[in-house]
Order: C-alpha cells, then sequence, then structure tokens
C-alpha cells in the first residue's frame, strides 16, 4: 500500500491549524507538535530533499513522502508558521539554505558551522543547552567543507571554489549536555520538563570527531536530528529514524539510557524555535 503523504492531508492539517483557536493561528509549540504528529508513520530516506532541477542534488525542494532527520525538522519547522498551502515552501527554503537562495553550494549543509550558527544569527532560534544542562562540555570538531566537496562532487569543485575561494577547515565548537546529566541529576530533568512545557525543542546528537572522513571527506560532530515533546507527562523523542525506518516516537529518557556509554555518542543540544 502506498504510504499516506500525511496522517492528514495538507488541506486537512491547513484547515486544523487555521480554526484551532479563534485567533486563526496555534502557538508555535502546538504547531510544531500537530504537524509533526501528522507525519508519524512517513518512512525514511537518507538526503531526502535536493535542489530539483540543480545540477548536483535533483531530489526534490520540497516533499512529504519521505524525511531523513534533518528535513523531517526543517519541514515542520516550515510548515508550522504557514497558514496555507501557498507559501511553506518558500518558508522551506529560508530554513535551507542562506538567505533562501536554492543552490546547492549555498545550502546549510553541516549543523554545526552552517545550520545552527546561521539561524542563532538571525534570532530564529535560541540555544537552551545550557539553562537546561547547566554545566556542560565543549566539543571541538575540525570540518573541512572543502575536502566534503571535493570528496562528493569532483567534477564541480570549480564552482565551489567559485562561491567559496578562501574557505579553510573550521574547528565547530558545541556545548552539549551528557547524558548521564539529563539521566541522573533530576534538576536538569526537571528543567528540561519545565522547558517542553512551553512547547517542544529541536533536539541534536552530538558525536565529537565522528570519523566520516572515509565517506565524505571529513569528520562531523552532530549525527541526529529531532523534537523532544512532552506527551502525557513524558518526554518523547519524535523523530526521522533511519534505525526503524520512519518517523516515530520513543520515550526520550530510555533512548539516550541506551547510549549512556556509548564510545562516540556523547550528550545533546537543545535548541527552542522562535521564528521562521
Amino acid at each position: 500500500m502506498k504510504v499516506q503523504l500525511f496522517a492528514l492531508t495538507l488541506l486537512t492539517m491547513f484547515s486544523m491549524l487555521a480554526h484551532a483557536k479563534p485567533s486563526a493561528v496555534l502557538p508555535i509549540g502546538q504547531s510544531i507538535e500537530k504537524v509533526s504528529e501528522s507525519f508519524l508513520g512517513v518512512p525514511y530516506h537518507n538526503d531526502a530533499l535536493g535542489e530539483g532541477a540543480g545540477t548536483y542534488d535533483s531530489d526534490p525542494l520540497a516533499r512529504t513522502d519521505l524525511f531523513d532527520c534533518t528535513t523531517f525538522v526543517e519541514t515542520v519547522w516550515a510548515l508550522s508558521f504557514t497558514k496555507d498551502d501557498t507559501d511553506w515552501k518558500s518558508n522551506l527554503q529560508k530554513i535551507r539554505y542562506d538567505h533562501g537562495e536554492i543552490s546547492y553550494v549555498k545550502r546549510l549543509h553541516f549543523i554545526s558551522v552552517d545550520w545552527m550558527p546561521y539561524h542563532l544569527q538571525r534570532g530564529a532560534v535560541t540555544d537552551l543547552t545550557r539553562l537546561i544542562g547547566g554545566d556542560l562540555v565543549e566539543s571541538q570538531t575540525l570540518i573541512d567543507k572543502k575536502a566534503w566537496y571535493e570528496k562528493m562532487h569532483p567534477e564541480q569543485v570549480w564552482l565551489f571554489n567559485q562561491f567559496h575561494p578562501q574557505l579553510k577547515p573550521q574547528v565547530a565548537k558545541i556545548e552539549y549536555v551528557k547524558f548521564e546529566t539529563l539521566l541522573e541529576e533530576p534538576a536538569a530533568a526537571n528543567r528540561l520538563k519545565a522547558e517542553l512545557e512551553k512547547g517542544p525543542l529541536i533536539v541534536n546528537f552530538v558525536r565529537p570527531n565522528w570519523d566520516t572522513v572515509r565517506y565524505i571527506g571529513t569528520k562531523i560532530d552532530i549525527s541526529h536530528q529531532g523534537f523532544v515533546l512532552l506527551k502525557g507527562g513524558d518526554v518523547v523523542l519524535r523523530h526521522a529514524s533511519a534505525a526503524n525506518g520512519r518517523v516515530k516516537d520513543d520515550d526520550f529518557m530510555s533512548y539516550i539510557k541506551a547510549y549512556k556509554m556509548h564510545p562516540a555518542l556523547k550528550g545533546v543540544q537543545f535548541v527552542r524555535i522562535l521564528t521562521l
């Protein structure tokens, strides 16, 4: 059976969002929760979005039938600020590209050195990791975007160099809260729940110096993204899961407990969406 694009159709979703309150607009937290819920069960597909007719990545500019972890977060974000079916795709491009300019070399590929700094700088998100976690650990990872591009698109390096002629490897610094802190310190877990009472958060899973050079030409430091939210008083991770092949909910504390002693995956970063 062909998987439905949404548990609700786009038309039904927009109607729901528009009529849920007399003001015609849900608070952003409620909107994120409802939009993300409508995607439960949608299949996982790595690198689900591209530039459409673009030279390098001809995957669709927007879609709702397949997700990877980041495109799930981005699409929910875009739809949560959309009142009808006319502008959600343009909203998505504002999130995925530097100044919304559709180009592979303008896409915000790396979470730690592209995506997060860009959205923090423009005031679209705020980092709540320290507020929730207290004492944090800093990850430092050398990310070589030029080596990545040479590995992934050797035939088009000239264009990358044209856009980024002076680009050098960057040390990405991420402050994260360790899994142990959330699992063993009630105050940190309570602060997380207090923030989730205000609405879902983006969660970035930090894997310092993850050695992916053989595969993509550079190390990276964020290996997964999703949303955390409250459901029946429990903290739930809602994410596009490669391991399970679909968008699903997992108990967040049980999920991170399984990684408590992991040799590479160390902790998380919490981020609140403020605006489009």
